[in-house]
C-alpha cells in the first residue's frame, strides 16, 4: 500500500427533498500518483441560481448552497493542490454529483460508459440528468465498462453498482491506518436502505439496486470497512467529525 494515501471529506450543500434535508457530499483522495476528487457535489451554477440551472428539477430538489461551497473554493480553503488533481471519478452523473467537471481541464474524468450514454440520452433534466453539467468540450472522459482499479494497486476500487442510474458505480478505499473505507454514494442513500427497512431510490431497475446493496454488504463484511452512505444525514455528521482519514 502506497503511503500518503489519506480521505479528505467535504459537503457542498444540502438538498430538501419529500419533507427531508440531506447533506451533498464529495471527496478527495490524495494518492501518490494525483489527487482524485470522487463527484464534486453540486455544481457553482446551483449556488448563483438554481431555478436556471436545475430547470423543473428546482421545483423537487431544493437547494441550499452558497458559492463557497463549491468543491473549488473548498479545495482553496483546504489546501489541497489543486493543480494536482489528475482524476475525477463519476459515481453517476445526477445534477448533484457533477460540481466538478468543467473545472479542472487537465484531470481524466473516470465513469461508466453506461452511464455516460444514458446521460446523453436522456430528455433534459431527465432522471436528474442536467445537460449543461456533462456536455462540455473542457472534459477528458474516460469511460470504463466493468470494476476498476484506479491505480492498479488495490487502494481505489470502482464497483460496478447499477440501479439507481443506469451506470451507478460505487467505491472502496484502502487506508493505511482506517483501513477500509466504502463511498456507496446513490447505491444506498442510507442506513434505512442498506438495512432493508426502506427501498433504494432506483431510477433505473429495483432489481438491479436490491442486488448492488446486497454486493456492497458482502464487500463491507469481507473487509470489515467503514461505511459511507450517499445522503445520511446522521451517517455523514458521525463520519465527517474527521475533515479526513489516513
Amino acid at each position: 500500500m502506497p503511503d500518503g494515501l489519506e480521505l479528505h471529506l467535504f459537503s457542498s450543500g444540502t438538498l430538501v427533498f419529500a419533507g427531508f434535508e440531506v447533506p451533498v457530499p464529495f471527496f478527495v483522495i490524495s494518492h501518490p500518483a494525483g489527487n482524485v476528487i470522487v463527484d464534486g457535489g453540486n455544481p457553482l451554477a446551483v449556488a448563483r441560481d438554481p431555478h436556471a440551472h436545475l430547470g423543473p428539477l428546482a421545483e423537487v430538489f431544493e437547494v441550499h448552497m452558497s458559492e463557497e461551497d463549491h468543491c473549488v473554493a473548498q479545495l482553496q480553503r483546504r489546501g489541497i493542490d489543486y493543480d494536482g488533481i489528475t482524476h475525477i471519478v463519476q459515481t453517476h452523473l445526477h445534477m448533484d454529483h457533477t460540481g466538478a467537471l468543467g473545472h479542472f481541464p487537465g484531470a481524466t474524468v473516470i465513469v461508466h460508459e453506461r452511464e455516460l450514454d444514458a446521460a446523453r440520452g436522456a430528455q433534459p433534466f431527465e432522471n436528474g440528468y442536467v445537460r449543461e453539467d456533462f456536455e462540455r468540450d473542457d472534459i477528458g472522459w474516460q469511460p470504463i465498462a466493468a470494476d476498476h482499479d484506479l491505480f492498479g494497486d488495490g487502494t481505489i476500487r470502482l464497483l460496478e453498482t447499477p440501479g439507481h442510474s443506469a451506470g451507478h458505480m460505487s467505491i472502496l478505499l484502502s487506508l493505511e491506518q482506517t483501513g477500509a473505507v466504502l463511498l456507496t454514494a446513490d447505491a444506498a442513500d442510507n442506513r434505512a436502505q442498506w438495512q432493508g427497512r426502506m427501498e433504494p431510490r432506483a431510477l433505473v431497475s429495483r432489481e438491479d439496486a436490491m442486488q448492488s446493496i446486497e454486493l456492497l454488504r458482502r464487500v463491507a463484511a469481507e473487509h470489515d470497512a467503514l461505511i459511507v452512505h450517499g445522503h445520511d444525514p446522521k451517517n455523514w455528521a458521525a463520519v465527517s467529525e474527521r475533515s479526513s482519514y489516513r
